[in-house]
């Protein structure tokens, strides 16, 4: 069957999922089936190793996981990075980023000094953060099931932003790998057309079962953007587990062109949230 003819569902929700692949090459793409033999002779499909105009370089984490049906959902979760500083805030706070894989924004006396004015929640030493470094180091410690008060893992940064991926495939191949939680949106763009994204603020690890944090970063984003993107959530609903059940987004959905306009008729999920690991299913099924 041509690849155009394959229906994909969307979804919102938390999708359970494992890392599949990192910057596939082209034939790995095809076997995947994410993109066609045409679509890469055309020109329509942008390279594995993408670096955008800025020098930013694109890593992109396919992602595959089980909807409650048993279906395939396949996402991909693109982050870029960069060998520089990354900017300061509006306020000209300076991010910084410390041995437990933490972020903050401090005033620059504060850096200068070294110290950290959030030593309840964010302690020294820390390092000012690289373009792109916080979200990777951030996906990379829930890959790897690292707890809160765990030092992060160590990554060559300088390296990976030059395109040389060797650490995280290395990662990807050993047993200290595991699943993660994502939280997937569609977003709708002028033309009706829809598209599977991922919540690029928080990613979790497997055992996490409570998802208030994720509410109040959605919410707080959703507050504060203008967002073509629906997750399923809106900013006056207060936090709900139910509301992150992954389901398919044609079945919660009022309409098509409007953002975060949902049923209010949730029903009580029977869900994966909780499935142990070894639920999970491994074969490469259409999707």
């Amino acid at each position: 069957m041509p690849q155009e003819s394959v229906r994909r569902e969307h979804y919102v929700g938390i999708l359970l999922a494992y890392v599949e692949a990192i910057n596939p090459t082209d034939a790995e793409r095809i076997e995947m089936g994410i993109v066609t033999q045409e679509s890469l002779d055309s020109g329509r499909t942008k390279p594995v190793n993408y670096r955008e105009e800025d020098g930013r370089y694109r890593i992109d984490f396919w992602l595959k996981g089980k909807d409650e049906s048993g279906r395939d959902v396949r996402v991909r979760h693109s982050l870029f990075v960069k060998n520089e500083d990354a900017r300061p805030s509006t306020v000209g706070n300076i991010q910084v980023i410390n041995q437990q894989g933490k972020t903050a924004y401090i005033p620059q006396v504060f850096f200068e000094k070294g110290k950290s004015p959030y030593e309840d929640w964010f302690s020294a030493p820390f390092q000012r953060a690289r373009v792109g470094e916080a979200e990777l180091l951030h996906f990379v410690n829930a890959w790897m099931n690292k707890k809160t008060e765990d030092k992060a893992v160590v990554l060559d940064f300088a390296s990976i932003s030059k395109g040389n991926l060797k650490q995280l495939h290395q990662i990807l191949q050993s047993d200290k790998a595991s699943y993660v939680k994502i939280m997937l949106g569609v977003r709708i763009a002028d033309d009706g057309r829809r598209f599977q994204t991922v919540f690029p603020r928080l990613v979790m690890p497997s055992w996490t079962i409570n998802y208030e944090r994720l509410h109040k970063e959605l919410v707080n984003y959703l507050s504060n953007a203008q967002s073509r993107n629906d997750y399923g959530v809106t900013p006056d609903m207060a936090y709900d587990r139910k509301l992150y059940r992954l389901r398919v987004y044609d079945e919660v959905v009022t309409t098509s062109n409007s953002s975060n306009m949902m049923h209010s008729n949730m029903q009580e999920p029977i869900s994966q949230l909780d499935l142990p690991i070894t639920s999970m299913h491994d074969e490469d099924l259409p999707f």
